[in-house]
């Protein structure tokens, strides 16, 4: 007998997070990404000027993934994007970056940048399909497994404040 995988999860929202949700953050860090942040460093970071997260909710409130960002003068980064990896491929990294774009561009931000592993084909195809592009590269930025290394590609998209695709 099959068993019927379980529905995707349903996003309800996707919502401003501030350092009452920093445990819930570093949590979906750990599981969800290579460098993990802790709760203290997650608060410390949103304490600073221009700094913000989202945090994106599937049905009964499930955190599902979180964005960091930080914006300053006309130029937004975003430095933190993680989508629990049994949500993943379903828009809420989408949706996600979505309402960063958005809120970047009410902010001030004429462009946004991120890094993200030149190796990461998924993420490479998710910022490209968003209108990101390349326009750096750091040579062996993360580290892997000892002694391996993967390029940060550095990505922009120049026009956050003129509509979101």
């Amino acid at each position: 007998m099959m068993m019927k995988a379980a529905p995707p999860p349903r996003i309800v929202e996707i919502r401003s997070a501030g350092p009452a949700e920093a445990g819930i953050i570093a949590e979906l860090s750990r599981d969800g990404s290579t460098e993990p942040w802790s709760s203290a460093a997650v608060m410390q970071f949103l304490g600073l000027p221009g700094s913000w997260a989202l945090l994106a909710l599937a049905s009964g409130d499930v955190p599902t993934g979180f964005l960091i960002a930080r914006v300053a003068a006309d130029e937004a980064e975003l430095l933190n994007l993680v989508v629990v990896e049994s949500t993943r491929r379903r828009g809420i990294g989408r949706a996600l970056v979505r309402a960063a774009l958005e809120r970047a561009g009410q902010a001030g931000a004429s462009a946004m940048f991120l890094e993200v592993a030149a190796d990461n084909a998924a993420g490479c195809a998710l910022y490209q399909s968003l209108g990101f592009a390349p326009v750096g590269m750091r040579p062996d930025y993360y580290a892997g497994s000892p002694g391996n290394y993967a390029d940060a590609l550095i990505m922009k998209r120049a026009t956050v404040n003129s509509g979101v695709d």
